[in-house]
């Protein structure tokens, strides 16, 4: 009986869980649910074949009208899973000169709580006093990053503004500077493209095409020639055409800049 006895108390120690090594519980798979926090990501739109804009629907960078810079950075995120929310989602913004491929200058982060898609509180708004350093450049790119630890989807989350603009009360041709940098470490080609298809003719790009060497840039000249035969728009419009120049290098995608454009005479 006592080495019975004996034989059960061992079955039964031996049948304790071990002691764990960490305080963290593992959560089953199965009620995993992960945030997918987001913005208008022009990388996305041009991957998935479509036309990106340089004029954000989720930035807002600049005074209209005339363009000038504007005394706080807007900022508009939202979290795309029905599944869960987004608490704690970080908002990392950076500027640069004008133009495309530019080096990046932080400006600061800040965090936003994102309820699930569908519920209030799934979008969410900031306002970010816009740097002196910013201000004083006139023309500039704002650039916007989305980052939660536990993010669905990393693919929705770089958002960007670099827009200028003319009004052609002040006349219907305007040429604008557009330096264009290959932030790469070897020689690349750049190719620019115009959009969309109703702002082609007005446009011309030069040059269209250039050869840059690693951290090299050179001054691309963008020609907007809108016709007189496009009326006025109605009263209070905003914005009547924007030209969105793409830029790839070496077939990747690289950046653009946007220009608006009102016909208010």
């Amino acid at each position: 009986m006592a080495e019975t006895a004996t034989l059960s108390n061992r079955s039964i120690c031996s049948a304790r869980p071990r002691s764990r090594t960490s305080c963290c519980l593992k959560a089953p798979k199965q009620i995993v649910h992960n945030p997918d926090p987001s913005i208008y990501d022009q990388q996305l739109v041009f991957e998935s074949g479509g036309a990106p804009t340089f004029d954000s629907p989720d930035i807002t960078t600049v005074h209209l009208w005339p363009v000038s810079p504007i005394a706080a950075l807007g900022v508009t995120v939202r979290n795309l899973s029905s599944e869960a929310s987004a608490n704690q989602t970080r908002i990392d913004l950076g500027w640069s000169a004008w133009g495309i491929g530019m080096p990046r200058t932080p400006i600061g982060s800040t965090f936003v709580n994102l309820a699930r898609a569908g519920y209030p509180g799934s979008e969410a708004s900031i306002s970010w006093p816009t740097p002196p350093l910013v201000t004083s450049a006139g023309r500039y790119g704002i650039f916007v990053d989305v980052v939660h630890p536990y993010d669905t989807d990393p693919n929705n989350n770089n958002g960007e503004q670099t827009v200028d603009g003319f009004q052609t009360s002040t006349g219907r041709k305007k040429i604008f500077v557009v330096p264009v940098r290959n932030p790469t470490g070897s020689v690349q080609t750049v190719n620019l493209a115009v959009g969309p298809a109703q702002v082609i003719p007005w446009v011309n790009v030069v040059p269209s095409t250039l050869t840059l060497a690693a951290g090299a840039q050179q001054d691309v000249m963008v020609g907007v020639d809108v016709p007189t035969t496009i009326p006025a728009s109605p009263p209070g419009t905003l914005i009547s055409a924007t030209v969105n120049v793409l830029a790839t290098i070496g077939g990747e995608y690289l950046g653009g800049i946007s220009i608006d454009i009102l016909f208010d005479a």
